[in-house]
């Protein structure tokens, strides 16, 4: 990513309007202020992927759009802190949540949490990610068949942070390890950035995030993405291989969206989802997406809850498999 580009993403703030009669609760448009900032919680932090997807969008808001939105990182709890902070304030459609499935549907799946799953609305969906495997571009090991071959002579000695236990990066290195049949010291992490920062300092191996987290680092030289989880190369990483091509049957993409609670009318929701998905529908959006390592893969609300309620089924699936290894 342009130093240029990284700026405009982590200072921008912006803004939505949110027109038209609102309704169910006889809220007018009077009642709904447009000078009212909206607010995105992540429950990752500054840097990580679902951050930056969250500041393209920002970034492009000002220039379509008309009230402030601020960016809010919680990663506390596992995540949970966000969940919680949004499940806690008012259900106006002026504070939401943007994330991925981890915090949301594996943790639900597998710990008592405050919400049921059919609490949340989907709202959009910015992007599709694909997990990363990537190194320093110093490492002895700079391939897939290479780290296998290493890991069966020397079992546990490579290091791999990866996000929270069993989040979107951390699944995919387990199901890898079992097709491999290869051990590997697994280091937990706060989310990309913090993955990424180990990875650079030499206390991991290898690290398991998402492009837009190693963007910058690829573009400098200093990262090497080794394979990508999916069925087709990634345009934002071409030259990397995916882990078909590898050899092995790792395919775990998953999504980035935002998430309002159930309790907040329909029609505000409807109105949420046509002002974002109208803000990253222009050049500006694809552009600065690119320059983040983003790939927008946009849906609205209609797809984002068959996707959201798929996820959930297919979660479910993986996690009895993986308690079955």
């Amino acid at each position: 990513m342009s130093e240029q580009g990284f700026s405009k993403i982590k200072n921008a703030y912006v803004a939505f309007a949110l027109f038209g009669a609102i309704t169910a609760s006889g809220v007018s448009n009077a009642d709904f202020p447009t000078e009212k900032s909206l607010t995105l919680v992540t429950p990752y932090g500054a840097g990580g992927g679902v951050d930056i997807t969250a500041r393209v969008l920002s970034g492009v808001a000002r220039d379509n759009i008309g009230t402030r939105v601020d960016i809010v990182n919680m990663e506390g709890s596992g995540g949970q802190e966000a969940i919680n902070h949004v499940l806690r304030s008012q259900s106006d459609g002026y504070t939401l949540l943007i994330t991925d499935y981890g915090p949301l549907i594996t943790t639900a799946l597998r710990e008592n949490v405050n919400y049921e799953l059919e609490e949340w609305a989907p709202i959009a969906t910015i992007t599709e990610v694909v997990p990363t495997f990537f190194t320093r571009s110093d490492h002895e090991i700079q391939s897939v068949s290479d780290w296998v071959d290493y890991a069966k002579e020397n079992p546990g000695s490579m290091s791999v942070g990866h996000g929270r236990h069993l989040s979107v990066p951390h699944l995919p290195l387990i199901l890898f390890e079992n097709e491999a049949e290869i051990e590997n010291i697994h280091i937990p992490t706060t989310g990309g950035s913090e993955a990424l920062a180990y990875v650079l300092g030499g206390t991991t191996d290898f690290g398991a995030s998402v492009p837009s987290t190693i963007q910058s680092g690829v573009e400098a030289g200093n990262i090497t993405p080794i394979a990508v989880a999916s069925q087709e190369r990634v345009a934002s990483l071409p030259d990397t291989p995916t882990m078909l091509e590898e050899g092995y049957d790792v395919v775990l993409p998953a999504w980035y969206t935002i998430f309002a609670h159930r309790d907040v009318p329909q029609e505000r929701r409807e109105i949420l989802e046509e002002e974002i998905m109208s803000a990253l529908n222009t050049e500006e959006a694809h552009s600065l997406a690119t320059q983040s390592g983003v790939s927008l893969t946009l849906r609205g609300i209609e797809e984002s809850s068959t996707a959201y309620e798929n996820t959930i089924s297919n979660i479910k699936l993986l996690l009895d498999d993986i308690e079955d290894m």
